[in-house]
């Protein structure tokens, strides 16, 4: 990957596809859909020869793959059998063509001593203004230049649903804030046709900056294809599904490195230039992982419950469950012990020790202890 724009458009490209909300052949085999669901694997369809009717004209859809450039499935998306995707879009019939558009990154910091270094850097120094000023400053000025002419925008909750479940699922280095939201701007083309613009917007706030970026891919098409392009754009997008295997494998590795290297980041983020480096490193890093989390490969199954979510968790923290077995409540603790006791203030402890009762052990103040069983996954 050559840049941060070229891997977070391949993100885009994970994303690229519509909302259908046409009747649904009673004869398809195709499984029900919760859109309540936030659950990636459980809450996206299976299409199997799925037929959508929109405007008297039957397309049938297809769960298209995304390869990386080792050839490996990165995510798959349904989608009609004619949409074609390629590098730098989607292409189709009746005049289809769906543009991707190069990222936009930019950050605030929020510590004065650190701002003028991180300014002479050549970092893009923005804070967040807002969807609609966002909208207002961005959009409409490249809109008016390219003979757009701005109707409206809105958020795309669905679309927003996704994108927040995918990023949710990384690790994050720092505490943050997250605010994760996908938004379509429709617009009138100089002839009378209409053009659709989708944005995916990400804002990572913490205590001393804030980092974010949008993505946008610009749809057009004949007029009497364009609002069903436009839906099956939005639902494509909608039910991509990724693989689950590359996500544990990024979040292990980065908790890894962040917890080897934090202090040596700290401090170079005290240092002038220096400072801004690093943290354009960490960037980098951060895409690169989004990059290899979804190009790693699909895996053949498409649930992933809550039981295997949790038992990730777990071992990513290096956890184990544990039961009272006189009330039947349930911990976590750190594994590496063989025997564990908690007492009735809710502390607990672990130990090597074979056959060791802490309620004889003069040093623990004659507190009671209850043991905790081990529950075997």
């Amino acid at each position: 990957m050559k840049t941060n724009c070229l891997l977070l458009l391949i993100l885009a490209l994970s994303f690229v596809s519509c909302k259908q909300n046409g009747t649904i052949d009673p004869g398809n085999n195709t499984e029900s859909y919760n859109s309540d669901n936030t659950d990636n694997s459980e809450s996206r369809p299976v299409v199997k020869n799925k037929e959508v009717k929109s405007n008297g004209y039957w397309e049938k859809l297809e769960m298209k793959k995304n390869i990386d450039g080792n050839g490996m499935v990165s995510s798959i998306l349904p989608m009609p059998t004619s949409w074609n995707l390629r590098a730098d879009g989607i292409t189709g019939p009746r005049g289809l063509k769906i543009t991707y558009f190069p990222l936009q990154n930019f950050m605030a910091n929020f510590d004065p001593n650190l701002q003028y270094a991180y300014s002479q850097s050549g970092q893009r120094m923005r804070q967040m203004p807002g969807i609609e000023q966002l909208v207002q400053q961005d959009f409409i000025p490249w809109g008016n230049s390219n003979g757009l002419q701005y109707v409206k925008y809105y958020e795309i909750p669905e679309i927003t649903k996704m994108d927040k479940w995918y990023w949710d699922q990384l690790f994050k280095a720092m505490p943050s804030r997250s605010d994760v939201a996908v938004y379509g701007i429709d617009w009138k083309l100089q002839n009378g046709n209409s053009y659709f613009t989708i944005v995916h917007l990400n804002v990572s706030t913490s205590q001393s900056m804030q980092n974010w970026f949008y993505i946008a891919a610009g749809l057009e098409a004949e007029p009497s294809y364009f609002e069903t392009a436009k839906k099956q754009y939005i639902f494509s997008l909608a039910n991509t599904r990724y693989n689950l295997e590359p996500i544990m494998a990024y979040n292990k590795e980065e908790a890894q490195r962040v917890g080897a290297n934090w202090a040596a980041f700290n401090a170079r983020m005290a240092q002038n230039q220096r400072s801004f480096e690093e943290s354009q490193r960490q960037f980098v890093n951060k895409s690169n992982a989004i990059n290899d989390a979804i190009m790693s490969g699909w895996k053949a199954s498409n649930a992933a419950s809550d039981k295997n979510q949790e038992q990730f968790i777990d071992a990513m923290y290096e956890r184990i469950n544990v039961a009272d077995v006189s009330t039947g409540k349930t911990y976590k603790v750190d594994e590496g012990a063989n025997q564990y006791w908690m007492n009735n203030n809710g502390e607990y402890i672990g130990t090597q020790l074979q056959r060791y009762d802490p309620n004889f052990d003069d040093n623990m103040n004659e507190l009671k202890w209850q043991e905790l069983k081990r529950i075997e996954q």
